[in-house]
């Protein structure tokens, strides 16, 4: 479970399956009003509520270069390429673990380096499966 928690706001709830447990899409506004689709799988989420929630991601392998060569203009957003698959552009904001704010959302996203000289860089990032869990 990611250390790194934040408030937000769910807008709507799309259950593929009428049965337990719940497993669908979750729409949430984000720290900037943004909204943003995230897959959930076993959580209870209700339409309108305030939630503590982890956003965890699955993210597609790219080289050093194309990371860190793709956000000239400085960018911190998300761009919703299908389904829970984002194409990201944000700012380093610390390392162990990498944590990447995106504008509406700070994102863990792992262990992949210890060079503090990238904190404050802009960077480009592909996520392939953006996930909302509630915290318990």
């Amino acid at each position: 479970m990611p250390d790194l928690e934040t408030t937000v706001n769910i807008v709507d709830i799309d259950w593929f399956l009428s049965k337990d447990p719940p497993e669908g899409s979750v729409l949430f506004r984000g720290k900037n009003g943004g909204l943003i689709t995230a897959f959930s799988y076993g959580q209870s989420f209700a339409k309108g509520e305030t939630a503590v929630v982890y956003i965890t991601s699955l993210n597609a392998s790219l080289s050093w270069e194309v990371h860190f060569s793709e956000n000239r203009t400085k960018k911190k957003e998300l761009f919703h390429s299908k389904d829970w698959e984002y194409e990201g552009y944000g700012q380093i904001k610390s390392i162990n673990p990498v944590v990447i704010d995106f504008g509406d959302i700070d994102l863990e996203t792992g262990y992949w380096t210890n060079d503090i000289r990238i904190i404050g860089e802009y960077i480009y990032w592909k996520i392939e499966r953006l996930s909302i869990i509630k915290k318990i």
